[in-house]
Parts: structure tokens; sequence; C-alpha cells
């Protein structure tokens, strides 16, 4: 995407909400590389919209750290790097034992059911070693558990959470993985879903925060309140 190309004809209505997804899935999927310039015109001819649309999408993205835009030198993909994506393992640490808590009070038999899909294609897609669905369904899973929830305020931040999920995930580190490390993680999302079938808040937390805590494991960090608010060392 070097340059911008003209768009020509009338062009069918889309939502805002359908171009921020379809701009978000191309980043989240590398489609759209980290530092890349996006051309509105050529972004537009591409999705079938005229450049205001486009404009506020990209405002919309802009807003929630998937692009950045220079004043007067263009809009550009946003990079995830280690202290965004460390930032990011902090607000799940918060945000998901929150939602396995809830949800263990408040779910509907459908939305227990869907997370129990979810899990399911989860295993099956490891086994096929479909990494991308992996990676896919992983975003899927915690927000399903917040929408379980039934907070709304939560359901809106795990929505935009969800594909910083996916965006952060490495589809090397994910093949790189050792198996026993990929099985303990699935162990610990289906005790997650069993304790939320239990009504077991507590459990469904606990579950919960082991597995941001595996992940921190997995990067080697530690959680923001052991690092980062540690009082400074006093000199004697």
């Amino acid at each position: 995407m070097t340059e911008p190309a003209p768009t020509n004809g009338p062009l069918p209505r889309r939502s805002l909400s359908e171009l921020v997804e379809a701009i978000r899935e191309r980043i989240t999927r590398g489609e759209l590389a980290p530092g890349e310039r996006l051309w509105e015109e050529r972004l537009a001819a591409e999705l079938g919209v005229s450049r205001i649309p486009m404009r506020e999408a990209l405002r919309a993205l802009a807003s929630e750290g998937f692009v950045r835009s220079e004043r007067y030198g263009g809009t550009f993909v946003a990079a995830l790097d280690a202290d965004a994506a460390h930032d990011l393992l902090d607000v799940r640490a918060v945000l998901e034992p929150l939602a396995a808590a809830q949800a263990a009070t408040r779910r509907t038999p459908d939305q227990l059911a869907e997370l129990r899909r979810l899990l399911d294609n989860g295993i099956w897609a490891r086994r096929d070693q479909r990494y991308e669905d992996m990676r896919t369904l992983k975003g899927q899973f915690f927000e399903q558990l917040a929408i379980a929830s039934g907070n709304s305020t939560l359901v809106a931040l795990m929505h935009v959470v969800r594909f910083k999920i996916e965006w952060a995930t490495s589809i090397e580190l994910i093949k790189r993985a050792p198996r026993e490390t990929r099985t303990l993680r699935a162990n610990i999302l289906r005790e997650i879903v069993d304790a939320v079938a239990d009504g077991d808040p507590a459990r469904a937390a606990t579950a919960a925060a082991a597995n941001v805590d595996a992940a921190y494991a997995s990067q080697g960090w530690r959680r923001v309140v052991d690092t980062r608010f540690e009082p400074a060392t006093k000199s004697v």
C-alpha cells in the first residue's frame, strides 16, 4: 500500500462498526503491518465506501490504539511493543477474573453452552495445529466470558481487549510452546468453564487469574502491582 487510488462510481453503504471490524482484522492478522501507512482513498476503494466514513473508522481505531495519526503526516498502523503487550496483560489481570466471577452467578444456559463450544473448538484447533484458529478462539473465549457476566461495561471493554489479545499473540510463539504448556492452559480454561457451570465465583476468578499468571510466566513478566508500584528503596 504505497500510494492512494481514486474511487469511482456509487459505493454501497457500510456501517462504521463494519469498517472498524474489517480494518482491525487486517491489523490483528498482520495483513497491515506495524508502521505501514494507511491511505484513506485506497482503503475506501477496497472496502467500498467513501472517504468520510473511512476517516471516521480510522479515528475510532486510533482511539482503540490500533492506528496512530501524525499531524500533517498521515495515518499509520500502530506497533504493539513489549511495553504495550505488558500493559494489555495487566488489564486482563483485572478484567478476566471479574468476568469469570460474575459469569458464575449470571450466565444463562445458552451462554454456558457457547463457552463450552469455544473451549472444545480450541482443543480441536490445537490438535490439528490450526494456529490461526487457536489465536482467534482464545480472544473469542474471553469476550464470551464477559458476555456471560451480564456486565455491559465489561462487555464493551472486553470487545476491544479481545482483538488486542489476538494482535499480541504471536503465531510463532504458539507454535513454539511446549505441549505440556498448551495442555496446562487448556486445563485452566476448562476449570474456568467448570467453575462457571457450578456457579462458584471464587473458583472461577481464581482459575481466570491462574490463566493470566501463566501468560505472565510465558513472557518472564511479573504482575503490575509486583513491579511498577513497589516503593523505592530508601538509602540509609
